[in-house]
């Protein structure tokens, strides 16, 4: 097949693999680095959580002949959080821990969304390639059929519907240009760097090269599957995060009740100077008028639904798991019968080409037999792009790419 890179030739255009192309979007992709910056803004929100009273400056002083005999006071008032504190600081670490299981997920759908432009990149330009051996074999028949004599049958028919399928195979191929072009741009778009000046295109030239380690994937049996997803799944460590979250928030909510104390304390004196000293107050809030009950209700609701959240996805992600297993698996094998279906099919077509050309068969038969080679490449690509992307889909699900970390075995 045609190597098939049309970026623009404006374009500094620098080909990677599709690991290479994940590495980079991990480091400098600018979405994914505003989203880290939210563990920043929580690791200052636990100080926060965890911040002291500050206390008040007080002072009252009395003025005209009230002030002779009693006293006027200038102190310290301080708030002091009974109980609640450390709850709150809790709270805000078990908000942290579940934003930085959320960064991790969007590291992992990074990556896939990579890795899906990536491949979708290899899979036009698998159809351009295709598209160019068509336009050439159709543009081989319009001259067989020019070439022959006037005087044989059908000679006029031959040619106009040989001219007429090499010029719809021309605007066949042109849209499949700008399809190409179009999923580059959008590859480009999913790395999203700050450097546009450089276009990245993929390393591989169609999905039909020889050992493409593109679709070299190996997976474990379903059983092994489903214990690295019920262990690595990020969707199920962020709901626990939720559980652990609306577990600190509902001891947040009663420790609400517990009253707060206000200690005062400070220095005395008359207005006639005669008289001085130290006074000492306290007061408490109490919680009368507003118990905090609605406060206390809600928390334990968010906590009874986060838990049957948990419970609904691990069920959906089980049958989701099976459903993604199958269709690998069946993709795969069907992917090695097209294999060996293309080359009977190619091998029937070349030889159709030659009895055409030879005058032993007729250009209809002809194109009936090249229409059906073509269904069998894009039925082959077509099953090629389900393997590849139930292979994604069971990444996501799993939560974790066990094609590049064999030792996730040894924490099962």
């Amino acid at each position: 097949m045609l190597s098939c890179t049309i970026l623009p030739s404006f374009a500094n255009v620098t080909k990677i693999s599709a690991d290479e192309a994940f590495k980079l979007a991990l480091n400098n992709n600018l979405a994914l680095q505003a989203k880290r910056k939210e563990i920043q803004i929580l690791e200052q929100e636990v100080k926060m959580a965890n911040a002291l009273k500050n206390p008040q400056a007080q002072t009252n002083v009395l003025m005209g002949s009230i002030g002779t005999s009693n006293a006027s006071q200038a102190g310290i008032a301080l708030p002091i959080e009974i109980a609640k504190r450390g709850v709150r600081k809790k709270a805000a670490i078990a908000n942290l821990h579940l934003v930085q299981n959320q960064v991790r997920q969007e590291e992992l759908n990074l990556k896939i969304q990579v890795m899906s432009a990536y491949f979708d990149v290899v899979y036009m330009k698998s159809v351009v390639s295709i598209l160019q051996e068509r336009e050439k074999l159709f543009k081989n028949m319009k001259l067989i059929s020019e070439a022959k004599p006037k005087s044989s049958p059908n000679y006029e028919i031959d040619k106009l519907q040989s001219d007429i399928k090499h010029k719809k195979q021309i605007i066949l191929l042109n849209k499949a240009k700008a399809e190409l072009l179009y999923a580059q741009f959008h590859f480009n778009d999913t790395l999203n760097l700050q450097d546009s000046t450089v276009m990245y295109d993929t390393r591989e030239n169609s999905l039909f090269e020889d050992h493409i380690t593109l679709l070299d994937l190996k997976l474990p049996d379903y059983q092994t599957i489903e214990e690295i997803a019920m262990k690595f799944s990020y969707s199920i460590r962020i709901a626990d995060n939720n559980i652990e979250k609306s577990e600190k928030e509902l001891t947040v909510a009663k420790h609400k009740v517990i009253p707060d104390l206000n200690i005062m304390g400070g220095y005395a004196f008359s207005g006639d100077g005669k008289a001085q000293g130290a006074y000492v107050g306290g007061g408490v809030d109490l919680p009368i008028f507003y118990t905090y009950r609605p406060e206390i209700k809600r928390a334990k609701i968010v906590l009874e639904r986060a838990k049957i959240d948990k419970l609904s996805f691990e069920n959906k992600l089980k049958y989701a798991l099976k459903e993604d297993y199958n269709q690998f698996k069946y993709a795969k094998e069907n992917m090695a019968y097209y294999k060996d279906i293309m080359k009977e099919s190619d091998n029937i077509l070349k030889m159709s080409e030659k009895r055409y050309a030879n005058g032993q068969t007729s250009l209809l038969n002809l194109f009936i037999i090249e229409n059906a080679h073509q269904e069998m490449i894009n039925e082959y690509i077509s099953a090629m792009q389900v393997y590849y992307q139930a292979y994604l889909d069971l990444m996501h699900n799993m939560g974790h790419d066990i094609l590049l970390d064999d030792t996730v075995f040894d924490d099962l």
